[in-house]
């Protein structure tokens, strides 16, 4: 996958061997990816009106990933959201569900299932032009 402009992916995960890992896949994919390791880094530092999606992990501290999407959505109503944890429980899968949430992948993330809903993802209209 080659990746089209403005097809930057948010990666907001607290642990830094995780996060990095996924930046790298992500590039070595095609795509322009930003890490933050807090929910608060990621507001302060990343553009979601221009964001592909996000992948955020739940368990970020406060406020957690639930409390960030929203955030997130505020800014950009559209932005689609892949969650992942390592905790493996049937209320987070319903609740990422009921938020509106692509996904929920559980750690470790299989790389080629994380790519798979990324590159299902179509691209915004202004970044066909």
């Amino acid at each position: 996958m080659i990746a089209q402009p403005d097809q930057t992916v948010l990666v907001v995960d607290d642990d830094d061997t995780v996060r990095t890992g996924m930046l790298g896949l992500l590039r070595a994919a095609g795509y322009e990816a930003h890490g933050y390791p807090s929910a608060a880094a990621a507001l302060d530092g990343c553009d979601p009106v221009h964001a592909h999606c996000a992948v955020l992990d739940i368990h970020i501290g406060e406020p957690d990933g639930f409390a960030l999407r929203e955030s997130l959505r505020a800014l950009a109503p559209g932005l689609p959201v892949i969650f992942i944890t390592g905790d493996d429980d049937p209320a987070l899968a319903h609740r990422a569900g009921c938020v509106g949430a692509l996904s929920l992948l559980l750690k470790p993330v299989d790389a080629d299932c994380l790519l798979a809903l990324i590159d299902a993802i179509p691209a915004a209209p202004d970044a066909l032009q």
